[in-house]
C-alpha cells in the first residue's frame, strides 16, 4: 500500500505547483503592473521590484494554497479514473476508502503548516514589504520634485519647484497648488525655500516650507478669501493613497496573530462593535488554512467520479468548489463583523459545507450511484 499511496501522492505534485503557479500570478496581476510602472517611470531598480514581489507573495499563499490543492487533486484522481487505473486498483483488491489516509495526512500536513505560516512567516513578509515600498516612494519622491517642473504625483497637490541644490537638495521657489475638495477650499501655497523630510517610524513623508503665503479661496461663489504669512510650515505628502494606508497607527486583526487578537478582544467591553469583528478575523485565521484538508476530502471522491471528461471535467468542478466556498467565506465575513452569527460559524461554514458535499460525494463515489452518477463512465 505504500507504494500505492505514494504513487498517488505523486500524482498531486505536477498540478499542485503549476495550479499554484498560475493562481498566484493572477491574484499578483494587478500589484506588478503598479511595480513595473514603478520601473518605467521612476526608475526603481528591478532588483527592488523583484524583492518586493516575493514580499507580497506570501499573501496570496493563504488562498492560493488550499484551491491549488483542490485542483491538484481534482486532476490527479480524474486522470487516473479516465485512464481506468482506478479500476485496475479495485480489481487489485483495493478500495477507494484505502486512498483516504495519505490524502488526510497531507490535508493535515497543510492545514497545520499554513496556519504557522500565517502566524509567523506572513507577517514579518507584511513588514518587510511594507518598509521596502516606503523607501521606494521616498526615493520617488525626492527624483519627481525637479526643477521648473509641475509635479502631479502627490495625492491632492500639484507642486512647482524654481530650483532645487543638487548637494544639499535644498528647493527654492515653491508653488503648491491644492484644488479644492469636500470641506476644504482651494489654497495656493508660495514658499521661498523648502525640502523634503522623511519619517520611516511612521512611514511619513513631509514638504516643510519656510519663508512662505497661504491664499485659501472658498465659499459657493468664492467670496472667502484668506491670506496668511507663514515662517514654517510642514505638509504631509501621499502618493496614490499608498502611505496613508500604511500610517495606520492602530494594528488591523488581520496583522496581529490569534494569541494578539484574543488579548485584544478579550479587553474590550461586551458592547463594543469591534469584538465581532476581532473574532471574527480570529477564526478566519485557522478556518482558512484547514480548508486544505476539506478541499481534499472533497476532491477524492468528486476525483473519482470524472472519468467522463477527464481533466476538464475536474477543473470545472474545482472551480464550481471555489467560488462556493469563497462566496460563503466573504457571506461569513459580513455577517460575523456585523455580529449577526457567531464568529466560529460564521468562519467555519464553508468548511462544513465543504464537508457535506465531501459526505455526499464519497457515498456516491462509494455506492456507485447518486447525484454525481451522470459523470460515470
Amino acid at each position: 500500500m505504500k507504494r500505492i499511496h505514494s504513487y498517488v501522492l505523486a500524482e498531486l505534485v505536477l498540478p499542485f505547483f503549476m495550479s499554484l503557479g498560475l493562481l498566484s500570478f493572477l491574484l499578483l496581476m494587478k500589484q506588478v503592473l503598479a511595480l513595473v510602472d514603478l520601473v518605467l517611470k521612476n526608475g526603481v531598480p528591478v532588483a527592488t521590484v523583484l524583492e518586493l514581489i516575493v514580499d507580497v507573495m506570501p499573501a496570496t499563499f493563504a488562498i492560493t494554497v488550499p484551491m491549488s490543492l483542490l485542483v491538484a487533486v481534482l486532476l490527479a484522481l480524474g486522470r487516473l479514473a479516465s485512464d481506468l487505473e482506478l479500476v485496475a486498483l479495485r480489481a487489485g483488491g483495493v478500495s477507494l476508502a484505502r486512498l483516504y489516509p495519505p490524502l488526510l495526512g497531507l490535508g493535515l500536513a497543510f492545514s497545520f503548516g499554513m496556519v504557522a505560516f500565517n502566524e509567523t512567516l506572513l507577517p514579518n513578509a507584511n513588514e518587510s514589504y511594507k518598509v521596502l515600498l516606503y523607501e521606494v516612494l521616498r526615493q520617488r519622491s525626492d527624483v519627481a520634485l525637479q526643477e521648473k517642473a509641475w509635479v502631479k504625483d502627490f495625492e491632492g497637490l500639484v507642486v512647482y519647484v524654481e530650483a532645487r541644490d543638487p548637494q544639499t537638495h535644498e528647493l527654492s521657489g515653491l508653488t503648491i497648488l491644492r484644488p479644492a475638495q469636500a470641506g476644504q477650499p482651494l489654497q495656493w501655497i508660495r514658499a521661498r525655500h523648502g525640502r523634503l523630510v522623511s519619517d520611516p517610524s511612521g512611514y511619513h513623508l513631509y514638504l516643510d516650507l519656510f519663508d512662505g503665503n497661504m491664499q485659501s479661496l472658498g465659499g459657493k461663489q468664492g467670496e472667502d478669501y484668506t491670506s496668511v504669512d507663514f515662517q514654517s510650515s510642514r505638509m504631509d505628502l501621499d502618493i496614490e493613497g499608498v502611505l496613508s494606508q500604511m500610517q495606520d497607527k492602530d494594528r488591523q486583526p488581520q496583522e496581529m496573530s490569534m494569541a494578539e487578537i484574543w488579548s485584544q478582544a478579550g479587553a474590550m467591553p461586551p458592547g463594543d462593535p469591534r469584538r465581532p469583528h476581532f473574532l471574527t478575523e480570529m477564526h478566519k485565521k485557522a478556518a482558512i488554512p484547514f480548508a486544505c484538508l476539506f478541499f481534499l476530502l472533497c476532491g477524492l471522491p468528486l476525483g473519482t467520479l470524472t472519468r467522463k471528461g477527464g481533466r476538464m471535467m475536474g477543473f470545472t468542478l474545482a472551480l464550481g468548489l471555489i467560488f462556493v466556498y469563497y462566496l460563503l467565506l466573504s457571506l461569513g465575513q459580513t455577517y460575523g463583523d456585523d455580529g449577526r452569527l457567531w464568529p466560529w460559524l460564521a468562519m467555519w461554514m464553508p468548511n462544513l459545507a465543504m464537508g457535506l458535499i465531501a459526505l455526499a460525494a464519497g457515498r456516491s463515489a462509494f455506492r456507485g450511484s447518486g447525484i454525481f452518477a451522470f459523470s460515470r463512465g
